[in-house]
């Protein structure tokens, strides 16, 4: 009969790890974790408690996967950046909990410093792709074969479509949708519907605010923001003094406004001939 203390080692065990799976004796895996067959892990990968790793998943480098994350088969995380200037540095992955990571997705490590990072409860759909430096929110969703190049950052709520990408250095506001096969080199502001290639503003994101829960007042502040920035022909910086003045100050408003004020690339227009109209940068 086993003592107390061989008893306490039994416990922290991971649940179930399969033979032909290879894990560095360094990895530091939680109790909980599940390993599929035929999956590699790297000496300096951590695993928190209750993870799900299935066949056939590459995991190498710094990466860091919270509590109650699934990746589900053959994806690949934490590998070096697909960067002609990355030479080894030790950069990494960071994944928060509940995040779900489906098949043939790659996450590539962070170029020169830091980590690229997926927040919690994330779901990224079979072959999406996170370049180096990204930095993905919480409750981001990604369809298929969508793609997120270098030091692209995607704010909390957002739904990217299947065969999506942007410029890297762009951002993706809270909670904005972007539509099938999208494509910008411009930012795409936040509670928005931006589609189209190159991407054009449709409209205000209402189903999504909704189902997330964001008050019909509020909804009805971000619909006349909408007007007065691309239906009212008024220049960008009067539009956004007249949303300061004219409209009720939720959070949502002011966010909104901030991401035009602080956006370096430009925003999209409505109008994809003339997206510069929107650029706020002066350049």
């Amino acid at each position: 009969m086993p003592n107390l203390q061989e008893l306490d080692l039994i416990d922290q065990a991971p649940s179930k790890i399969h033979p032909t799976a290879i894990i560095s004796p360094e990895a530091n895996i939680a109790s909980g974790v599940e390993i599929g067959p035929y999956s590699v892990i790297g000496p300096e990968v951590e695993i928190k408690e209750n993870t799900y790793i299935g066949p056939h998943v590459i995991i190498d480098g710094r990466v860091k996967i919270g509590r109650n994350c699934k990746l589900i088969a053959a994806c690949s995380i934490g590998l070096a950046p697909q960067d002609l200037n990355y030479k080894g540095e030790p950069t990494g992955v960071k994944i928060g909990e509940g995040t779900v990571i489906r098949e043939y997705v790659t996450i590539h490590r962070a170029s020169k410093e830091g980590f690229t990072v997926i927040g919690k409860n994330c779901f990224l759909m079979n072959y999406v792709h996170i370049g180096h430096n990204v930095q993905l929110g919480n409750d981001v969703i990604m369809a298929n074969s969508s793609m997120l190049p270098g030091y692209v950052v995607v704010e909390d709520f957002v739904f990217i479509s299947g065969l999506s990408t942007i410029h890297q250095h762009c951002r993706i506001g809270e909670s904005a949708i972007v539509g099938a096969m999208t494509g910008s080199r411009l930012d795409l502001p936040p509670y928005f519907i931006a589609d189209g290639r190159p991407a054009k503003i449709r409209g205000v994101n209402k189903i999504g605010l909704r189902r997330r829960g964001i008050k019909a007042d509020v909804r009805e502040e971000l619909s006349k923001a909408f007007k007065v920035i691309y239906l009212s022909g008024i220049n960008m910086t009067n539009a956004l003094e007249k949303i300061e003045k004219e409209l009720v100050q939720f959070d949502e408003i002011k966010k909104l406004v901030n991401f035009y004020k602080t956006s370096k690339r430009g925003v999209v227009g409505i109008d994809s001939e003339k997206n510069d109209s929107t650029d706020t940068t002066g350049e």
